[in-house]
């Protein structure tokens, strides 16, 4: 390759998360996090390995860089005190509105869908526990869509946020669809 290629064309190189997040200038838990929330793009999988390409990350790169609150330039004549400062900005942003199209989306898709076998599954683990919370490990799909339809709510998390600990309780619903579901 020549060295001006890289220079005037898209790069091609794919990073790993850590490297990823620092790129974009995140957290590895919060470029994990919007990973999860489709504001980062879908990882390309090399030997089994997650990688992001760096023409991809730059969109992401800017879009982060917006978001953050600048920090109002520093003045020498005025002295202020810690009293008579301003509010502080709002450390975290609204996502935007694509984000919010893809959450809708996402809602009425499931609305209109029946149970799924994981769904089912995830219900059966409080009937064979015979407990109406249950405590796991990650963000799982099948809870974010039993809490759609209003059969489950998260009652705690535990960092890190790469992979916390949620607890989920079961609501009077969600209850009633155990009870009705069939032992095997």
């Amino acid at each position: 390759m020549i060295a001006g290629e890289l220079e005037h064309g898209p790069d091609t190189r794919l990073v790993d998360r850590r490297r990823a997040a620092a790129y974009v200038g995140v957290t590895a838990g919060r470029f994990e996090q919007l990973v999860r929330d489709n504001v980062v793009p879908a990882p390309v999988m090399v030997d089994n390995k997650r990688r992001w390409p760096i023409a991809l990350l730059d969109d992401v790169r800017e879009a982060v860089g917006s978001s953050m609150p600048s920090l109002p330039a520093a003045t020498a004549d005025v002295e202020v005190r810690p009293c008579e400062r301003d509010a502080a900005p709002s450390s975290r942003e609204l996502p935007d509105a694509a984000w919010f199209e893809q959450r809708a989306s996402f809602v009425q898709r499931v609305r209109r869908s029946l149970l799924s076998g994981n769904e089912i599954r995830v219900l059966r683990e409080f009937k064979v526990l015979k407990q109406n919370q249950i405590s796991m490990y990650g963000y799982y799909g099948s809870f974010e869509a039993l809490m759609v339809r209003g059969y489950v709510v998260e009652t705690d998390r535990q960092p890190p946020s790469s992979r916390p600990l949620v607890t989920y309780r079961l609501t009077v619903p969600g209850e009633q669809v155990i009870a009705a579901l069939k032992d095997e």
